[in-house]
């Protein structure tokens, strides 16, 4: 008895080439673009971007000041500094 080859689950590398690697990026704002179309009323203004380059600069620098301290709350400190910036840089 053969065995017959099944096809490999999955896309083909051929579909995979026609997709660049920032995929996804651009299907996020592709999405995100068309529920602001559709979910948002006309007269309400699409809200618009907010720099956070100073707050990012002075979180940095307290970050900086905390890791050079050799003292477990300093170090806890900065951790949460950390990911305050991190979570800013999401936004």
């Amino acid at each position: 008895m053969t065995e017959i080859p099944f096809p490999e689950p999955g896309i083909t590398e051929e579909t995979r080439q026609m997709y660049p690697n920032n995929y996804s990026d651009k299907m996020g704002k592709v999405f995100t673009n068309m529920i602001d179309e559709i979910v948002r009323p006309n007269h309400v203004p699409r809200p618009e971007p907010v720099d956070h380059s100073i707050l990012l600069d002075e979180l940095t620098i307290m970050y900086e000041a905390n890791m050079t301290i050799a003292n477990e709350q300093t170090r806890f400190n900065a951790s949460v500094l950390r990911a305050a910036i991190n979570v800013i840089k999401a936004l």
